[in-house]
Parts: C-alpha cells; sequence; structure tokens
C-alpha cells in the first residue's frame, strides 16, 4: 500500500506539472509573437526614416556630377550615375551613415525636417534636388590646327611652382599631362574653347585675347591654369 499510495504522488506531481508547462509554452509561444512583431514595427519605422533620404544629389564644385541614393532594407544605397558604381551605408546617427567597404561617411543636413543636402568624405558637398536632367553633351570635330593654338604648360594661379599641366594634341582631342605625378587624361571638344572628360566628369574652358591667342583655361569651373609663354 505505501508503493501505490508514492506512486499516486509522483503522479500527482507529474498530472500537476503539465498544466504549467503549456502555460509556459503558451506564454513563450506570445513572447516570441510579440518580440517579431515590435522587430517588424521597427524595420517598417526604419525604412520610413531612411525615405527621407532618397532622391538625387548635385555635386556643388561639378554640375555635372550627380548621384542617387536609395534605400534597401535597412541600408542606403548610393549610386554614381557616370558610372553605375553602388555602395551601401548604414546608419551611425540620425543623420550620419558609413560605407565600411569603402571607409566613406555621408553626414546629412535638413532644414525644418527635410533633407537638402550631404557632406561627403567630410568635405565634398551635394546639394539634393528635385530633378535628374544631365546635360546633353555633343562632340564636335577641330582641325589640327585649332587643336595646336592650345599646346603648351599652363601654371596654377597662386598655386605652387611644381603646379603645372602640360597640353598636347592627339588625333581630334587634347591631352592634359599632370607634370607633379605623370598622370594623363582625354579630353573631346564640345564647342571651339570648350573640352570635356566623360570618365572624369572633368571641364574645359579656354580663353583667347582679343588677337586669338589661347591664355588661360579653367578647369573644374573652378581653377584658373595660365598659359605660361615659350
Amino acid at each position: 500500500m505505501k508503493h501505490v499510495k508514492n506512486f499516486g504522488k509522483k503522479f500527482h506531481k507529474r498530472v500537476f506539472a503539465l498544466p504549467v508547462v503549456a502555460i509556459c509554452l503558451i506564454i513563450n509561444f506570445f513572447d516570441i509573437q510579440l518580440l517579431q512583431a515590435q522587430e517588424k514595427k521597427s524595420t517598417s519605422f526604419s525604412q520610413e526614416k531612411l525615405k527621407s533620404f532618397k532622391g538625387f544629389y548635385q555635386f556643388q564644385d561639378n554640375k555635372d556630377a550627380f548621384f542617387q541614393i536609395t534605400a534597401k532594407e535597412n541600408n542606403l544605397i548610393l549610386k554614381q550615375l557616370w558610372d553605375g558604381k553602388e555602395f551601401a551605408f548604414e546608419q551611425t546617427s540620425a543623420l550620419e551613415f558609413y560605407c565600411k567597404a569603402q571607409s566613406f561617411p555621408l553626414k546629412f543636413k535638413d532644414s525644418a525636417g527635410t533633407i537638402v543636402q550631404v557632406l561627403a568624405f567630410n568635405k565634398d558637398v551635394w546639394n539634393k534636388v528635385k530633378d535628374y536632367k544631365p546635360e546633353i553633351r555633343k562632340d564636335i570635330q577641330l582641325t589640327p590646327e585649332q587643336l595646336k593654338a592650345f599646346e603648351g604648360k599652363y601654371k596654377m594661379e597662386g598655386g605652387d611652382e611644381d603646379d603645372v599641366l602640360q597640353i598636347s594634341s592627339r588625333g581630334n582631342n587634347l591631352i592634359l599631362k599632370q607634370l607633379w605625378d605623370g598622370q594623363e587624361i582625354t579630353f573631346v571638344p564640345q564647342s571651339p574653347l570648350d573640352f570635356y572628360c566623360k570618365e572624369k566628369l572633368f571641364p574645359l574652358k579656354f580663353s583667347k585675347d582679343k588677337n586669338g591667342t589661347v591664355t588661360q583655361v579653367l578647369a573644374f569651373n573652378r581653377d584658373v591654369w595660365i598659359k605660361q609663354k615659350e
């Protein structure tokens, strides 16, 4: 009888434990559901916040340069419209993002809750624009005599002694050589005085004096290079 009595107590404990386990499972199930709902809501909220950064941005120092920003999951995707390259950025603060692969920081600026600008690499200012309207450029043909008039050395106005360019002609192009590092850049004529490098979004605008002699060139719409007398 004693053995039966003890068995009855053990059985009673096991039966009593079953509802407890069931209750715990139910509680855990609802906890998981609640956590998943919170995570989904958080993700949705993040994506909603990222929408304010989406759009087209134009480089302040070069009106031909644009990039587009879109949102994917919890990241921003920056696409350079001149070459199609894309970079993914993670958010580090309310207005700051970082691309680990390229050590590339973005710092956005807002005005009255609207994103108006972004600072790239802590130095390049890009303004947000409503529409992306790239300038349509058409190459033209110049004579060898016309191209030869641009040849020579150019020194940067207000620059160092080593800031010198060598410009020569080749075919229907001008070849700009940076004498401080030997890098060469090819330019195609867009007008009798305007040339452009499509790969680097690099414009050159030459000036002539009243006698028709080339005197200087404006690079990147900001840097003046004076042609040196031979």
